[in-house]
């Protein structure tokens, strides 16, 4: 019988392209070596797929959905498919610092209360260039202090026991802000932290548009209303969920006047020339990681 895995890094995909040869190399670099890695091919209609199958490592299992069927979905599947005590999230498209599993695992071993814990994050360019970054509470108080506005948790860099991911597994009936809703909805029961440091590298650049911040929004404002409601707040579900098409009549503004890199700036702090030459660095190291593949793909990885 296999040996069972301490750690099952879940991610799923859909038409990622070459991008999840970069993430694959962020796990192969992982000082943790005690993990699988658990791909959810939602649908793709690329050759992402292929290029998956295209690295030999026994520990990569990679499932398929019979057609593209979500995020909530294909995430909820990565989790009953894990064979580790703790579950990593890891978005195809995006990297993670070598040491990221083996701090959150310290520190999930360190604390049996602890249900899930979250790192720090560096925002990328278009180009990979580190633009700036971003470190979380790391006590459960702070971290939900206003869950009405977030829960301070980076969803792709997160690492929970499995039992927290099947009491509370994502919402299959909403198309995105699944992390958001699945944080609301246990914050009360759960306990969280973070890794004072930034391990995650969030390719922001790629994915900030308007048609995903007004769906995101949207989705939000329902949920919000309908948490607060539940809760007997029901003027507190009204300004809520208000708010949400608040922030996003701001954000249309700020496109309008051009200011789409000023309002992801709003989003981390300002690099110094030490700290971007680190995450350079980091970034290029991993990047430069020899994968054992099945063919060669050098034209594409």
């Amino acid at each position: 019988m296999d040996n069972v895995p301490l750690v099952s890094v879940v991610s799923a995909f859909y038409n990622t392209g070459p991008l999840i040869l970069d993430m694959i190399r962020s796990i192969m670099a992982q000082t943790w070596t005690d993990w699988e890695l658990v791909l959810i091919n939602d649908g793709s209609t690329d050759d992402t797929l292929k290029i998956a199958q295209s690295v030999d490592d026994p520990r990569i299992r990679i499932f398929s959905n019979d057609r593209n069927r979500g995020r909530a979905v294909s995430l909820n599947r990565g989790t009953r498919e894990a064979r580790g005590k703790y579950i990593a999230r890891m978005d195809s498209d995006d990297i993670c610092s070598p040491t990221r599993l083996e701090k959150e695992v310290r520190l999930l071993e360190s604390n049996p209360a602890l249900d899930a814990v979250s790192t720090g994050v560096i925002y990328l360019d278009k180009n990979d260039n580190p633009t700036g970054d971003m470190v979380c509470p790391t006590e459960h108080e702070a971290i939900c202090a206003t869950p009405w506005r977030t829960i301070h948790m980076v969803h792709g860099a997160m690492m929970a026991r499995k039992e927290y991911f099947l009491k509370t597994p994502y919402r299959e009936d909403i198309p995105m802000a699944i992390d958001y809703n699945m944080f609301l909805r246990s914050h009360q029961y759960s306990k969280f932290s973070n890794v004072p440091e930034p391990l995650y590298y969030y390719r922001l650049d790629n994915s900030f548009n308007l048609k995903k911040q007004f769906t995101a929004r949207k989705v939000s404002a329902s949920f919000l209303y309908d948490y607060y409601k539940k809760n007997g707040r029901i003027v507190k579900a009204l300004q809520y969920s208000a708010g949400q098409y608040v922030k996003y009549a701001i954000t249309v503004l700020c496109f309008a006047a051009g200011l789409r890199k000023k309002l992801m700036a709003w989003r981390y702090l300002y690099l110094t020339e030490e700290k971007m030459e680190y995450y350079r660095r980091e970034v290029e190291a991993i990047k430069s990681v020899t994968l054992p593949l099945k063919r060669n793909l050098r034209e594409i990885s």
